[in-house]
């Protein structure tokens, strides 16, 4: 809660009372005391009259102090939603991982055959090409012999609508064909999004913290493998009274003073979430605050306070 110590406001009131009296008091052209030492005497109680006022400015100032700890802004297990056996780890823990870069694999030799055989068939044209040429000659045929039958008559009209119908189904052949090679190209995704499932790649740039697995082991379906952290950007979490709550939002930039080793660092934060519901056993509301990391000074999971001005 916003607090300001009475007693101190009042010190610090009942001594500037003090001062201006003993510097209403002071002999004014008196002969009783010399002019440079009264002059002197002036001087000092008005510096202390200055600084008097300084200290009760500054205690007036209202700051809340928020104890807190800091959270990486993304700490996430990575699993694969497949099993097999780990074929290669191409990471060590502590290492840098860029976004997309394959983690780990697993043996993949199956999966990788159906590709080259799926994506055979579908590259395969012959069947298709050989039906449009059918199609196309049967058209020409078709065009021929009604004109032979307009013309001449020596065609019967039982011939014409024979060649109509062979043309009719080399064009539904054609169609079949195509769609099948529509197919092939689907089916031929599909495997390989099926040997993409094989790796684990890093959904974010991050470090591994923990390698939860090893080569020659099995990994199961959705069982964690990898942990991993992006620590570039973090969050300062914490919680404070309804009444500070309610006079928070989203946006305003706040100061956080946060361990570093055996010091503490200053830095600028932004308030990124007020969480707007109370937890009815505290009565706290939990506040985040997002602030830059990019060198590493901060290690996340180390306390700090928000300064709420």
């Amino acid at each position: 809660m916003r607090k300001i110590l009475v007693t101190q406001d009042d010190q610090l009131r009942f001594f500037k009372r003090g001062l201006l009296r003993n510097y209403q008091s002071l002999p004014q052209g008196s002969q009783s005391l010399p002019r440079g030492y009264q002059r002197f005497l002036q001087s000092v109680v008005l510096a202390s009259l200055l600084v008097v006022f300084c200290l009760s400015s500054a205690m007036a100032e209202d700051v809340i102090r928020v104890p807190g700890i800091t959270e990486p802004i993304h700490d996430v297990l990575l699993s694969l939603p497949t099993t097999g056996m780990v074929n290669k780890i191409l990471f060590n823990e502590g290492d840098y991982v860029k976004k997309g870069a394959v983690i780990l694999r697993l043996d993949m030799q199956l999966e990788a055959l159906e590709v080259d055989r799926r994506k055979l068939l579908w590259e395969s044209k012959a069947e298709v090409n050989s039906a449009k040429a059918r199609v196309a000659t049967m058209a020409s045929h078709l065009k021929s012999t009604r004109e032979l039958y307009k013309s001449t008559g020596s065609i019967s009209l039982e011939e014409v609508e024979q060649q109509q119908l062979e043309y009719a189904l080399a064009v539904a052949e054609k169609d079949r064909l195509e769609n099948n090679e529509a197919r092939e190209r689907i089916e031929y995704k599909i495997a390989v999004e099926q040997l993409n499932k094989r790796s684990l790649r890093a959904p974010f740039s991050g470090i591994i913290t923990e390698l939860l697995v090893d080569v020659g082991e099995t990994s199961e379906l959705d069982v964690p493998l990898v942990h991993f952290v992006d620590t570039s950007r973090c969050l300062f979490v914490c919680t404070v009274e309804e009444q500070v709550g309610r006079t928070l939002k989203s946006g305003p930039s706040v100061d956080l003073e946060i361990q570093a080793g055996a010091t503490t660092v200053m830095i600028k934060g932004q308030i990124t979430y007020v969480d707007p519901v109370v937890d009815p056993a505290s009565g706290l509301q939990r506040v985040k605050a997002l602030f830059q990391n990019e060198d590493g000074e901060i290690h996340p999971g180390v306390a700090g306070t928000m300064i709420i001005r």
